[in-house]
């Protein structure tokens, strides 16, 4: 048991300087390779934590190679813009005047409810607040304010998401499934060929792929 205990403390010591030298980030910042390395650094030593029939010293060289590994890595984006670009990848805009990019969408593997959850964490509830949206190379979602968005008069509610009616939001929206077709169709749009529709109360908003998106003011309790 006093053999674990000082293996633990040692490992934990090493580790800490490690990832001191990795610099200050959370794991939300970390760069595609950090966070595999990050990975591969706690599965490297709870092997030797645990197994004293393990020498201490196979835990800690595969350790420290990681973290010059890391450093050199470091080094390299630091000097070569393609090979940043290789291993990083490169911010893509996913939302722009038009409102959502959906071939940038696709090319992210990233759906509409994952950017829709992103922007309210950051305090937007509608693609109609934002001029741009640069999904950054760590996973951030980076936003620049549509400065003459129009004002909202709730949180809007989505009724269609990615060609699918959300039928479980009808209600809350105080809408039906008629309404929805209807509204689409009497605008020349096929439900398969629309990327997103809200609705704010009395304000629609409609995001169609590969188009420009727009929104209407519709009348009654509608």
């Amino acid at each position: 048991m006093i053999v674990v205990f000082i293996r633990t403390i040692i490992i934990y010591v090493c580790l800490v300087i490690g990832m001191r030298l990795m610099g200050k980030r959370t794991i939300g910042e970390l760069q595609p390779f950090e966070f595999t390395i990050t990975l591969a650094v706690a599965d490297l030593v709870c092997m030797p934590m645990q197994d004293i029939s393990v020498p201490l010293l196979y835990g800690l060289v595969p350790l420290f190679v990681m973290f010059l590994l890391h450093y050199f890595i470091t080094l390299l984006t630091a000097k070569s813009i393609k090979f940043r670009r290789f291993i990083n990848g490169k911010p893509v805009i996913i939302i722009n005047e038009d409102g959502l990019d959906y071939k940038a969408l696709e090319s992210l593997n990233v759906d509409v409810n994952d950017v829709l959850e992103s922007i309210r964490s950051q305090q937007f509830f509608s693609i109609e607040q934002i001029k741009y949206a640069v999904y950054e190379t760590n996973g951030n979602l980076s936003l620049m304010e549509r400065s003459d968005a129009p004002a909202l008069n709730g949180i809007p509610v989505t009724l269609v998401v990615e060609g699918r009616m959300m039928e479980t939001n009808f209600e809350a929206a105080n809408v039906d499934k008629t309404f929805v077709s209807d509204f689409l169709q009497q605008r020349g749009l096929n439900i398969k060929n629309v990327l997103l529709m809200t609705k704010d109360k009395g304000r629609v908003f409609v995001q169609p792929k590969g188009k420009k998106y727009f929104s209407e003011e519709v009348g009654g309790n509608a």
